[in-house]
């Protein structure tokens, strides 16, 4: 293959609802381009893109695939990100590095969710984005109610830049708003008279359209008054500044599955979205200074690393956008953030599943790298002349957890291993050890993306993962004080144990964990067995008195003993201070205290109430309210105990619009009423490891 220049590239990333027909339409292209010559189809496990066993099994994405189409000499990279709302990540992979998106909505007669989400992801980016209605062809469509409530939503931005003509629900025909031309698909270089029935919607889209084009310039606006005609030229450069302005959303319609309308489609990507030297300039880091950087092909080379595969035959496949310069094989570059130079071994270009290879690339383009050494997601590799950075991808951070075993004994190691390797697919998805409870845990953004996870591990490395609820990392504490007397006394045969201590126990450990204190006078109990006492309340905090939680802010004074001269030895006063702690600590009102989180949570105005009452009923406190981007943003502090599985309630309670962070804030006490329940769990738990 040709290297193609950055002004003949457009990187395009298909975006919107799980189900809309994304991969289907990446199909059309493929196949229509020529790229491929069998259109293949999701529903029977064919396509180009969904090509992972378990994609193919449940016939949706569940990870950011690549492939190319080359269309009026031009190369178009297509990346096919996953609707379904526990694979965000991959949304914002992809839109790291994608100069336009095209949001996928199939003409239900309805705006979907995904739909919302994916626009509002390009407008956070500053994406241009163009919206394609699928589906159009399907029986019981509605193209008209899908634009309607699109436009209700996002206002006159919002234009058709090509009426699809129907006869009998079917599409047959379009007219061009930009041209002013109507034809048939049967023979697209012929022009007919634009249908009477849509002469209407054609000159209403038409004055909309150039009244954007004029609002991009003072001379274009005072030309629009005066009634004068925009040239080829001006609309052109009108168009893209209102796409890079965001002031202009094209529409068109067609249905992927049969290949109606996308030769239109693949016109109007060529005709109207940026190629990489007209999209927006990425940042750049260096010495804490930011500079911007525009895809150049002149300067040194520099790309980011977008994305990691876990290929069976190729190792680990990098991903990567070139910024500026041109990557051959055989190069040896800088990865910047690691401080350690790479030998490029093969390029390649991805088409699905498959790989083909190049000898080189150039900047704005898309291309997949193997066999790094030191390299991951996110990470800068560059010419060694350079010294910046690009900012490291803002994944959305996991919401929910689970505790991750194996379903039979022996493979936990291997169950571990394989869930250890998918965290470079996916960065959303994390495994780690929880060191107070001493379980690992896997988190993500919903329990789909766990569960696939796990299937993943099976269908790879052949273990099977076993989940489960994870255990709240609960603390014991005391209320009051209390005074014990710990008495160790032991006799066998000749030697014997002996040792007597009398302990002070308090709330109030100097630094919130447990403080020890001498306050022997006199002797009573020798200095050489004092650090033994100490030892032995060290041991014994390990195990609270109510469930053998971990005790703390303990402080426990040491204030009077006795000791034999011929018995008295180490081991006897740390036995005696740990009876001295079981006595004393339940004596001194003893209490559960659990992890407090604060959580905010983003939703759309009208389901404020609804989050809000749900949040009392988690016992949670609400610290206020705030709006942003049109959003409500609710502050709360809640028992993680209550927050459990909030990441499916809250996408059920608000279709999928809601979201929300959480993290760690500080321990509180747990309801009197509450301690039962934990207790009774922990002697189920502990009955349970006996078995």
């Amino acid at each position: 293959m040709k290297n193609f220049t950055s002004n003949a590239i457009r990187n395009i990333a298909l975006i919107g609802h799980s189900g809309e027909g994304k991969t289907s339409l990446a199909e059309a292209m493929l196949y229509t381009s020529k790229i491929i010559d069998r259109l293949g189809d999701v529903n029977v496990g064919t396509s180009t893109m969904d090509y992972d066993p378990e994609e193919i099994n449940r016939k949706i994405s569940i990870s950011l695939s690549a492939a190319y189409a080359i269309w009026q000499d031009n190369k178009i990279n297509i990346l096919d990100v996953p609707g379904f709302f526990d694979f965000e990540g991959e949304v914002v992979s992809a839109l790291h590095v994608a100069d336009s998106a095209i949001v996928v909505t199939s003409a239900s007669g309805s705006l979907t969710v995904g739909t919302e989400k994916a626009l509002e992801s390009c407008f956070e980016k500053n994406i241009p984005a163009l919206i394609f209605v699928n589906q159009i062809n399907k029986d019981n469509s509605d193209y008209k109610g899908t634009v309607d409530a699109i436009i209700a939503k996002y206002g006159a931005k919002v234009i058709p830049v090509q009426i699809p003509i129907l006869e009998d629900g079917k599409m047959v025909g379009a007219v061009d708003v930009i041209t002013g031309n109507a034809f048939m698909l049967e023979n697209p270089s012929q022009t007919i008279d634009i249908p009477s029935n849509l002469q209407a919607e054609f000159e209403d889209s038409k004055n909309r359209l150039l009244e954007i084009i004029a609002e991009t310039d003072e001379d274009l606006m005072t030309k629009f008054f005066e009634g004068e005609q925009f040239t080829p030229e001006e609309i052109k450069k009108g168009l893209l500044s209102a796409l890079m302005s965001e002031s202009l959303i094209p529409l068109l319609a067609g249905n992927a599955t049969t290949c109606t309308a996308i030769t239109n489609l693949m016109d109007k990507i060529i005709e109207l979205l940026p190629s990489p030297t007209e999209g927006r300039a990425v940042t750049a880091v260096e010495d804490d200074k930011i500079s911007e950087v525009k895809v150049d092909e002149e300067k040194p080379f520099s790309a980011q690393i977008f994305k990691s595969i876990a290929d069976p035959f190729y190792g680990k496949l990098l991903m990567f956008k070139v910024q500026t310069g041109k990557l051959s094989s055989g190069d040896t570059i800088l990865n910047v953030n690691a401080g350690k130079t790479e030998k490029v071994g093969t390029i390649y270009i991805i088409k699905g599943k498959k790989q083909d290879p190049v000898d080189s690339i150039s900047a704005g383009d898309i291309g997949a790298l193997s066999k790094l050494v030191y390299t991951n997601t996110g990470d800068t590799l560059a010419d060694q002349s350079i010294k910046f950075t690009y900012p490291q991808i803002e994944f959305p951070k996991p919401v929910i957890s689970f505790a991750a075993g194996a379903a039979k004994d022996g493979d936990e190691e291997k169950v571990i291993s394989g869930l250890i390797k998918m965290q470079d697919e996916d960065n959303t998805f994390k495994v780690e050890k929880n060191v107070e409870t001493g379980e690992v845990l896997i988190s993500g953004l919903g329990e789909a993306q766990l569960d696939i996870m796990c299937k993943r591990v099976k269908n790879k490395f052949g273990v099977e993962a076993k989940l489960s609820e994870p255990r709240i990392a609960y603390k014991e504490t005391i209320r009051k004080m209390a005074e014990a007397e710990g008495k160790h006394k032991k006799q066998s045969g000749g030697a014997g144990q002996y040792g007597d201590v009398f302990i002070r126990f308090e709330p109030g450990a100097e630094d919130g964990e447990f403080e020890f204190v001498d306050a022997i006078v006199g002797g009573s109990v020798p200095r050489q067995f004092i650090p033994a006492v100490e030892k032995g309340l060290h041991e014994a905090i390990k195990k609270g008195v109510l469930a053998e939680y971990p005790m703390v802010n303990l402080k426990a004074t040491l204030y009077d003993g006795k000791y034999h001269p011929v018995d008295s030895k180490e081991i006897a006063f740390v036995t005696a201070a740990k009876l001295a702690y079981t006595e004393g600590c339940a004596k001194a009102s003893p209490c559960f205290i659990e992890p407090i989180m604060q959580a905010q949570i983003v939703v759309p105005d009208n389901y404020l109430g609804d989050i809000m009452g749900d949040m009392n009923k988690r016992r949670a406190r609400i610290s206020g309210t705030d709006l942003a981007n049109g959003k409500q943003v609710i502050t709360v502090e809640v028992p993680m105990a209550e927050m459990s599985r909030y990441a499916t309630d809250l996408r059920s309670m608000t279709q999928g619009r809601g979201k929300f962070t959480m993290e760690f804030l500080r321990y509180d006490e747990v309801p009197s009423s509450t301690a039962p329940k934990i207790i009774e769990d922990a002697k189920k738990r502990k009955e349970a490891e006996k078995k």
